[in-house]
């Protein structure tokens, strides 16, 4: 099962992936642990937002145990894809 952005809320102590603001555009990935769950909603489309146990704050993209999992043939065909980018809307610029 694929994670789909958003449809999980996340809990204090988790090892996510979050994309940081300034890091919308080229979509690099900052993973740490859950200290804070900043987003009040069950559902974000864009992902909910959390502060990292090093204060960082970010919208989760990921979460680390449904990382996904290649072999070493895999990846060497695995094509490159560049980063997706976000789009950022009036609730972000806080």
């Amino acid at each position: 099962m694929t994670y789909e952005v958003g449809s999980r809320y996340p809990k204090p102590g988790e090892k996510v992936k979050i994309v940081q603001k300034n890091d919308y555009t080229s979509g690099n990935l900052t993973e740490g642990v859950v200290k804070d769950v900043l987003t009040s909603k069950k559902f974000h489309p864009r992902g909910h937002k959390v502060r990292l146990t090093n204060g960082i704050i970010g919208r989760v993209q990921q979460f680390s145990d449904q990382g996904e999992k290649f072999t070493s043939a895999e990846v060497e065909n695995k094509p490159s894809l560049p980063p997706t980018s976000y789009k950022p809307s009036e609730d972000d610029l806080v």
